[in-house]
């Protein structure tokens, strides 16, 4: 469940970022872009042409929580994409991400030493 949760609000903090496209050309949402490119990076993929490959074989995931009606982009719509997004943004809204997973994380570990020392526990 804290899988699904992460990922879902990973989603949700990338689709707040901007898409300056003009509509008519736009294939692929800016959110999905975002949501691939940020989980194929986190699972150790750094060239776009793997990028695209991470996309094509994790397709069944990222559909749970994107469209990705156009399918995965090609490696070369991902780096161009990429290279209009405002990078401040995209790191803002990865770090409040962290910060989210953090507290989070930081609630169920408080909440399990709660039950660690229960009363007549020794």
């Amino acid at each position: 469940m804290y899988a699904f949760t992460s990922a879902s609000s990973l989603f949700h903090y990338l689709s707040i970022i901007p898409d300056f496209r003009p509509s008519w050309k736009v294939q692929h949402q800016m959110s999905d872009i975002l949501f691939l490119v940020v989980c194929a990076v986190i699972f150790g993929f750094e060239r776009w042409d793997e990028i695209e490959d991470f996309g094509h074989s994790k397709l069944n995931f990222l559909r749970q929580y994107g469209n990705f009606t156009g399918g995965i982009p090609s490696h070369d719509t991902l780096a161009r994409v990429m290279a209009l997004i405002n990078a401040d943004q995209l790191q803002i809204a990865f770090a409040e991400w962290m910060k989210a997973c953090h507290d989070v994380a930081d609630t169920k570990t408080t909440q399990a030493s709660k039950f660690a020392r229960l009363p007549g526990d020794h």
